[in-house]
């Protein structure tokens, strides 16, 4: 968690900033509406996981043409992960989960094309509220009235490029770039500004292994300014 707090005076020193308009005009605030899904199978454990959280997310973009480009995301969301064992998918174990994301990235716009380069740290709690256990003749079992606490906390790279064309921006992105023990995936998103100052998106990301599936998508409102 202290890992999360770190960008806490990067995100109040920008939104200073903005108040006292040292920012250029092309800003947006968005609010949406997150939802992920994953799925990992280990063969060597004889198990597989599958998970799904909803939640919401704040993000902040700043666009300066031929200038320093700046987004930055906060993600918070809750589900329930399923531990199942392969031979029996009937036997499963439930985690509540809640996922907390913030992402930082930076850029330099060069017209109509912005590359830049970013970072998602993210902590994901569980307590697990059925444990499984195996009995003296290998046989599987739950146990419902076991409760464990997880904390795990992670951090991708990524780098990515903007399309502008006026008020329609489109963007992608790879992301875990530099650790071989995660998984790769490829992001994607369009945005819109609306001459009347209001602002749509949608983004989503997939996992690139062959060992999992993962999906994530959001919607997004708010306005420019």
């Amino acid at each position: 968690m202290k890992r999360l707090l770190l960008p806490l005076p990067v995100v109040l020193l920008t939104f200073g900033m903005v108040a006292n308009n040292v920012i250029a005009e092309d800003r947006v605030i968005l609010g949406s509406l997150e939802r992920l899904t994953e799925e990992y199978d280990y063969p060597y454990l004889s198990v597989s996981l599958e998970s799904t959280v909803n939640g919401f997310s704040a993000k902040f973009y700043q666009f300066r043409p031929y200038g320093l480009y700046m987004g930055l995301g906060l993600v918070r969301m809750t589900g329930d992960v399923d531990v199942c064992f392969q031979s029996n998918p009937s036997i499963c174990s439930s985690v509540d989960a809640k996922v907390t994301m913030f992402s930082m990235e930076f850029g330099w716009d060069l017209g109509h094309w912005i590359p830049f380069v970013g970072e998602t740290i993210s902590q994901t709690t569980g307590e697990q509220t059925g444990l499984a256990l195996f009995d003296d003749e290998n046989k599987v079992g739950i146990n419902p009235s076991s409760v464990v606490e997880r904390a795990e906390d992670r951090s991708e790279r990524y780098i990515g490029l903007w399309l502008e064309r006026d008020t329609f921006k489109v963007r992608g992105a790879l992301n875990n770039i530099l650790d071989e023990s995660e998984p790769m995936s490829v992001s994607g998103g369009v945005l819109f500004q609306m001459d009347n100052k209001f602002a749509v998106g949608a983004e989503f990301e997939i996992l690139l292994d062959s060992e999992a599936e993962g999906f994530q998508f959001s919607l997004q409102f708010g306005r420019s300014f």
